[in-house]
């Protein structure tokens, strides 16, 4: 595209705006929401039981993709603005069916290059079934290494190369892929996830230990839950779920989209406080 200059279109200035747009509400009214949930649980898991872990768990897994995916929506937008188009990076991850599908949908750039440079040359799947799985496990390993020198994020890579060798055979069996609702492998799917962003997001081993020890353990309890973070991610993962469903045609239709801009402005005029609040992925 560099070699080429992007000529100018009204149709770059729209959908520019509309991404930059989404992308912004994405940080400000949802994952910088999220955090404040987030950070209270996981700063001292030791005072919090099971459910408050539980939730504060759900929560960082949908501000890390509101975050990460704001963020590059943001760029997108700027780029489209100007003529240039960058690849779609997140492509509704959460309704993945399978760990394999997650990864297809998932910050798919490092996703893609961990494929092209890592799983490939190691021997991707071409040696045999020992050899793949070994080569998954490895490229999964690397993966959680790259985000940092820490075993926390190792585990996060151990979790996610271990529910892949033990789902793979699963998913490729006809009864699990023609007869098990596709609502069940979703849930399956996200549960798994969302176990190993515990270790992403804890601050050592032990509280992710901690955290795993009283989620498994602990008695229910009745913390207190902020309903409009359940309406928020609720809501988006509903959006998400027609989206890809028969009726993507009425959320993408014209008024509807105009509807939900108008909606995103006056809820972040609204509700979102003031506050500088880092993207999550600046530390890497």
């Amino acid at each position: 595209q560099f070699q080429q200059a992007p000529s100018f279109r009204l149709q770059n200035l729209t959908d520019g705006f509309s991404l930059f747009l989404v992308g912004l509400f994405k940080k400000l009214a949802l994952a910088n929401y999220l955090s404040l949930y987030v950070e209270r649980a996981y700063a001292s898991p030791q005072d919090f039981d099971a459910p408050t872990l539980i939730l504060a768990t759900f929560a960082f897994a949908w501000q890390i993709f509101f975050d990460f995916s704001g963020y590059t929506d943001m760029a997108r937008g700027i780029g489209r603005l100007i003529g240039f188009r960058l690849m779609l990076n997140f492509n509704n991850p959460y309704l993945a069916t399978g760990l394999g599908d997650f990864w297809r949908r998932w910050h798919i750039s490092l996703s893609t290059w961990f494929r092209d440079y890592v799983y490939i040359p190691l021997g991707g799947n071409r040696h045999g079934e020992l050899r793949t799985y070994v080569n998954m496990v490895l490229t999964m390993l690397i993966s959680g290494l790259w985000h940092g020198a820490m075993w926390t994020f190792v585990l996060w890579g151990a979790v996610h190369a271990a529910g892949r060798v033990l789902t793979r055979w699963l998913e490729q069996t006809a009864i699990y892929r023609d007869r098990v609702p596709t609502l069940a492998k979703q849930v399956l799917t996200f549960s798994i996830v969302m176990l190993a962003w515990v270790f992403f997001r804890a601050q050592s081993t032990g509280d992710a230990w901690l955290i795993l020890g009283r989620i498994f353990t602990s008695g229910l309890g009745d913390p207190a839950f902020p309903l409009l973070l359940a309406g928020l991610v609720l809501s988006i993962w509903l959006y998400q779920y027609v989206y890809e469903s028969k009726c993507q045609k009425i959320v993408s239709a014209g008024p509807v989209r105009v509807a939900l801009v108008v909606g995103m402005l006056v809820y972040m005029a609204a509700v979102v406080t003031s506050g500088n609040q880092e993207f999550i992925y600046f530390r890497f």
